[in-house]
């Protein structure tokens, strides 16, 4: 089975659905007699006008079939709003997205289904007219056309509802404009202003109505002053009660009065109302009531709306397995935390939220903290970034956090931060690094003795060799001198990582190493017909740094460069001094880095083709290692897209003055 996809559009068209009040209404005649004709037309025995809601399918109409509603997951209807032409399931049993579903191995058993979506006035698909048999059927053109007929005769009403209620509303406000020609008071506010009389007999009337009462309780104000009966039959049922005993206590306590509730318009069509009014007592022993009411239907559906996002987002919020916070900025102080922030903790959750941040922060990564402050100033966003958090018994544990400013409805800055307990992430990468040194030292002896005997046979120390051999001992050595190079990229990027590969830093010239590096490439660019270009003369800077790693990390850049640039083109090295950086630049005009690719540049054994058929060789370490010696020398590598197309790599690094 096949769970239908959610549309692009599912909130807006959500909200078109519940503007028509469809499913604030039950079963109605008008579209009860389209589905008595749809079985008889069609020869099928259940026949439906289905409302997809936002977890179910609810029938507005319903021949044939007891069930009032169904789960959205397992509704044809659901597929069949995904585009407006009608939806034939000839067989349900051969489509692979209904096959297994519940309604056709279980009863009503549904074979065979043909549903036509249904319209609103904007477009917005918010159901369908639709025919279900428990046998297969072949439905022929013309029977689609007559489905779609029928269907458009069904939309057609849902429409005449939408525009009569947005006619009607657009009549409410020219009269509101009329009104405020005539008085005032009437309008300054907001609704429809009304006095209301309850006499010492239980007798009600509204003495004085303004015009919109009519429109509220289907009565004149004539009406309303003999007698206010008819307007309470208006009031919705499970809402009756409520607003009497609300009256009463008004009544008896001379408070005032409010209250929140539905009328109805039309037959079950009910609009939330809300009233205010101010009581006093009359010298008969009657009360009487000086207030407005005002029609907030749309308001309160979008509160309810709101509610139910929020509850769904809390659910999200308490049982997401990543730690989730609410500090307020100023003070560090939690305001709000899930249960997977303090379970790796030992706090309880009171406890919890009354430390501060600092209280589980260990004050050496202060530092961090500020950096990640003042991100949070200047882009409203901080992260991610390791560090580590304080148990209640003392020990630490490390967490990745990253995170954003927001703003409370009083002003109050306050930070939303993901805090990810990160254990056996850091168990299973010292595992990963472990075994990868492990490997690499136990392969890197026996390799040394392979590659020196090739060596040696290749360079004829047992004899002359068939030219097969030869080529085939060609092609073994130069295997084993990739196999060697990888190794040896392991253990610096083990080393490197370790902390274990000294940083020998000494403040000198960079000319004179850049000049060694270039000269050291100019075999491997010969050898792919690529040229190096250089300044005339260098920029007279000075750096500290330790000088074979620096080497190392400029000929990873210039052998990629080298690589990736096609014959007859020149990868150009430049160096631009900054006041306290200066800037080194390998450029080439080759293809370039996919911008899909260039989050992960820099990350070990990442290659643009990872395949096992890719034409370049390397080991995807190059950069990473690159990177790794410029960040302990307190630089940093880059990337940018080269001017007239290429790649441009630059290392940045501290700049000494003389």
């Amino acid at each position: 089975m096949i769970t239908p996809p959610t549309p692009d559009n599912e909130n807006e068209r959500q909200h078109a659905l519940d503007a028509t009040g469809l499913l604030n209404r039950d079963s109605e005649k008008r579209f009860d007699r389209l589905t008595r004709l749809a079985c008889q037309l069609f020869s099928v025995p259940i026949a439906l006008v289905s409302l997809i809601d936002h977890d179910r399918q609810w029938f507005k109409s319903r021949q044939g079939l007891d069930a009032e509603e169904t789960p959205r997951n397992l509704s044809f209807c659901g597929h069949a709003i995904l585009c407006s032409s009608p939806l034939i399931v000839e067989n349900a049993l051969e489509d692979p997205r209904f096959a297994s579903n519940p309604l056709v191995t279980e009863a009503p058993k549904i074979r065979f289904y043909a549903g036509a979506p249904l319209h609103t006035v904007d477009g917005y698909r918010i159901g369908t007219l639709c025919l279900i048999d428990t046998r297969p059927r072949h439905f022929s053109t013309e029977q689609i056309d007559m489905l779609v007929d029928l269907a458009a005769t069904a939309e057609e009403l849902i429409q005449v509802d939408e525009i009569s209620q947005q006619t009607y509303l657009s009549l409410e406000s020219e009269l509101r404009a009329s009104r405020e020609r005539l008085t005032k008071l009437v309008a300054q506010l907001p609704g429809t202003i009304y006095q209301f009389r309850r006499f010492p007999d239980g007798h009600m009337t509204f003495p004085f109505s303004s015009p919109q009462i009519q429109q509220l309780y289907g009565i004149t104000p004539a009406q309303a002053a003999e007698d206010a009966t008819p307007a309470f039959e208006r009031i919705h049922p499970d809402d009756l009660d409520a607003i009497s005993a609300s009256i009463e206590h008004s009544a008896n306590t001379l408070e005032d009065w409010n209250a929140t509730f539905r009328v109805a318009r039309q037959e079950n069509d009910y609009r939330w109302i809300t009233g205010q009014a101010k009581p006093e007592r009359l010298i008969d022993g009657s009360t009487l009531w000086h207030g407005y009411l005002q029609d907030i239907h749309e308001q309160e559906l979008v509160r309810l709306a709101m509610t139910h996002s929020e509850t769904r987002l809390r659910g999200l919020f308490d049982f997401s397995p990543i730690g989730i916070a609410l500090n307020d900025m100023a003070t560090g102080q939690f305001i709000d935390l899930n249960d997977a922030l303090i379970l790796p903790t030992g706090y309880t959750r009171d406890e919890f939220v009354s430390l501060s941040y600092w209280d589980v922060t260990p004050i050496e990564y202060q530092p961090e903290e500020e950096k990640a402050l003042l991100s949070l100033k200047s882009t409203g966003r901080y992260g991610p970034f390791e560090k580590e958090y304080i148990r209640k018994d003392g020990s630490r544990y490390p967490v990745r956090l990253q995170g954003m400013l927001s703003q409370e409805q009083d002003g109050r800055q306050v930070i939303w931060s993901l805090i990810e307990d990160i254990t056996e992430r850091r168990k299973l990468d010292k595992m990963k690094d472990q075994f990868i040194a492990t490997v690499s030292h136990e392969l890197r002896t026996p390799l040394t003795s392979i590659k020196g005997s090739l060596g040696l046979l290749n360079g004829g120390a047992a004899g002359p060799l068939p030219s097969k051999a030869q080529a085939l001992l060609s092609t073994a050595e130069r295997n084993a001198q990739r196999l060697f190079v990888l190794i040896n990229d392991l253990l610096d990027m083990e080393k490197l990582v370790a902390g274990k590969m000294p940083m020998n830093l000494r403040v000198q010239p960079v000319a004179p190493l850049l000049d060694e590096v270039i000269e050291s490439m100019w075999g491997y660019s010969a050898q792919h017909q690529v040229s190096i270009l250089t300044p005339a003369e260098w920029p007279r800077v000075q750096v500290n740094i330790d000088a074979p790693r620096l080497a190392q990390a400029l000929t990873n850049l210039l052998s990629n460069a080298i690589k990736f640039s096609p014959q007859g083109e020149a990868v150009e090295v430049s160096v631009t001094p900054y006041a306290d950086t200066i800037e080194i630049s390998v450029c080439d005009h080759g293809p370039g880095i996919d911008p899909i690719f260039r989050a992960q540049l820099f990350q070990r054994f990442s290659q643009a083709d990872g395949s096992d058929t890719r034409k370049l060789p390397g080991t995807g370490l190059g950069l990473a290692i690159s990177q790794e010696i410029c960040q302990q020398m307190g630089g940093e590598v880059g990337y940018r897209d080269a001017v007239g197309g290429g790649a441009d790599f630059f290392i940045v690094l501290p700049r000494e003055m003389s």
